[in-house]
């Protein structure tokens, strides 16, 4: 149902990428495609804010003709476009860095550490490939044109090298999904506050994602930082998704949106819920709601 705007409007609107801009084949529908150029014309910024790597959430952003900043890594980054550059970022201290090897080594969990770089270098580096864990050399393997190996994940010298300009920011490990749910658990178990994790399942992979960040990295922290650059309160934002790295954001924006096959933890944290993706629920949010 329609909800009173603030004063001036929506000005900032962030969309989650994955079961929100793009359906479950990873498509981009047309009618949502339109909506979204339609709130861009009206003033409103979209924002694409995702749990993808740079490189991937890039693309969208071009099909969908944005000029604006990227949110990405489940808010542990935000990149433009533009030249490449980092606006922002939640790099791991030397300390915590070895303390989150030291959790994935005890769980003899290989590890998935994302990388700041350039779209022509890789995305990610990753400690061997094959390891023989069928639920991360899938991920790997699927994304192999984009992979670095380096020993040095699991090695001593990792604090020395996260000091010397080579910082962790976002760590992944993967697999069956009761697996990643005991090792999120062991993680705040071990480091408590200083991280958040999310356990998040996509259709792409065969395995479960556990994401590690630093404990004030996340979608909603980094839309602030673009929206204090930009001059725009946490009242005229509107944020939308369907997954729990979305909840953050969706839980303090301004105007809180989950898509209508979000998780029941999503829903609960949103002030109303737009269509499901095949329903095309950003169009409707932006139609019905927002331009309305």
């Amino acid at each position: 149902m329609p909800v009173p705007a603030p004063a001036g409007g929506y000005r900032i609107l962030a969309l989650d990428v994955d079961g929100t801009l793009l359906d479950l084949e990873g498509r981009l529908r047309p009618r949502t495609a339109a909506a979204v150029a339609r709130a861009a014309r009206a003033g409103i910024q979209p924002v694409l804010c995702t749990g993808r790597r740079y490189r991937r959430a890039r693309d969208v952003t071009e099909e969908l003709d944005l000029d604006a900043p990227i949110v990405c890594n489940s808010g542990a980054i935000v990149k433009d476009p533009a030249t490449h550059g980092t606006l922002w970022r939640a790099d791991f201290d030397p300390e915590l860095a070895a303390e989150i090897r030291a959790l994935f080594h005890i769980h003899d969990q290989p590890a998935v550490v994302f990388t700041d770089r350039t779209p022509d270098q890789a995305d990610f580096r990753v400690p061997a490939i094959p390891t023989g864990r069928l639920h991360f050399d899938d991920y790997v393997e699927r994304n192999r044109g984009h992979a670095e190996v380096d020993t040095a994940i699991a090695s001593d010298d990792l604090m020395a090298r996260a000091a010397h300009g080579e910082p962790w920011f976002h760590v992944c490990a993967v697999g069956p999904y009761d697996e990643m749910v005991a090792f999120e658990q062991s993680a705040h178990a071990r480091i408590g506050p200083r991280i958040q994790t999310f356990v998040l399942r996509t259709s792409r992979y065969l395995g479960t994602m556990c994401e590690v960040l630093r404990a004030d990295a996340s979608k909603w922290s980094a839309l602030l930082h673009l929206a204090e650059r930009w001059g725009v309160g946490p009242e005229q934002i509107c944020a939308v998704g369907d997954d729990a790295n979305d909840i953050p954001m969706i839980r303090h924006a301004g105007l809180g949106v989950a898509m209508g096959h979000a998780h029941p933890e999503v829903i609960v944290a949103a002030d109303m819920v737009t269509g499901r993706v095949d329903e095309d629920g950003v169009a409707m949010l932006i139609n019905e709601v927002l331009l309305a």
